[in-house]
């Protein structure tokens, strides 16, 4: 688990951080979001079932340097 202070960073809520990875010209940060209960849209039950994960890029402004 990273540091609290990453989160507060990144002005980031309900993320789990589980990788930071420094090169040459880049930082990349991997996060997960905390899965919340939402409803079915074919039966109108709540859960908290996970459909699919997918890796999404975000750019930003540079961060120590590094895109």
């Amino acid at each position: 688990m990273q540091p609290n202070y990453i989160r507060l960073l990144l002005n980031l809520e309900d993320i789990k951080i589980f990788k930071i990875t420094h090169s040459d010209t880049c930082v990349n940060i991997f996060i997960e979001t905390t899965p919340k209960p939402h409803i079915c849209p074919c039966c109108g039950n709540s859960t908290k079932r996970i459909h699919d994960y997918r890796m999404q890029k975000i750019k930003d402004l540079p961060f120590q340097l590094k895109n």
